[in-house]
């Protein structure tokens, strides 16, 4: 896809995946939002883009930031080309010890701030005829690819669930969506997450077997007209489901 003049928000674009999207976007000359809710982190992210970038922190889980962030792109390019919804969590821990507020939380973060956030742009990109909803979602929303992540792969598999819907929707309406399924990658999602310290061993244990970000995100950027809904960004996790999908 030639990206360039486009305009493209990336949420959770502070670091991982996110920001490495950012950049890679702004590569390709597009002109991109960057969100999250950690300004300094957006800056440095900001610096190492090559093109226009237009910063707005943000708490997508707020209705209010949520229609900020759309309203201040519009003012400042006029078109909303792509949205990437990035921003999200990982939870670990025996699933007899989450509690509901535990439940609610990372629902909140991982699947209705991305809902929402798609409902305040999408009818801007009807209006404009066109558009990409990328929604980032993992391995763990077409399979249970790892223990002790109920809460995780319960909520990423609503992601998926989202996109098959949304993308149904929408067929014929030149607005296109692309359920995005890495593997492990290597960033501090796994040192910031509920559960960190436990997980720890077995993120060390995995190290070398994952993708990195800027990995994640070229494969993301090559296959932006994919015609299938869910796509797996590099080879692991493609190999991954097929070895492991009935589980």
């Amino acid at each position: 896809m030639d990206l360039k003049g486009m305009v493209a928000i990336v949420t959770g674009s502070s670091s991982g995946i996110g920001a490495a999207l950012a950049q890679a976007f702004s590569g390709e000359g597009a002109r991109v939002v960057l969100t999250a809710r950690r300004q300094d982190r957006l800056r440095e992210v900001a610096g190492r883009c090559t093109g226009e970038v237009l910063i707005i922190p943000a708490d997508l889980n707020q209705e209010r930031e949520r229609k900020e962030v759309v309203q201040k792109a519009l003012t400042r390019w006029k078109r909303i080309d792509i949205l990437v919804n990035n921003a999200g969590s990982g939870m670990y821990g025996h699933f007899r010890d989450t509690t509901e507020a535990d439940w609610r939380w990372i629902f909140e973060v991982n699947v209705f701030s991305l809902v929402f956030m798609t409902q305040a742009v999408l009818p801007i990109m009807q209006s404009q005829g066109k558009g990409l909803v990328v929604n980032m979602a993992s391995i763990g929303g077409l399979m249970a690819h790892s223990d002790l992540v109920t809460p995780y792969v319960a909520s990423k598999h609503a992601v998926v669930g989202f996109s098959r819907g949304l993308a149904r929707d929408l067929a014929g309406s030149g607005v296109r969506v692309l359920a995005i399924c890495p593997h492990l990658t290597d960033t501090e999602f796994f040192r910031t997450s509920p559960g960190a310290q436990e997980m720890a061993p077995v993120v060390e244990k995995y190290k070398s077997f994952m993708d990195t970000a800027d990995e994640v995100a070229r494969g993301i950027l090559n296959q932006l007209d994919s015609n299938h809904l869910v796509v797996f960004p590099t080879e692991k996790p493609a190999r991954a489901y097929e070895k492991q999908r009935e589980i």
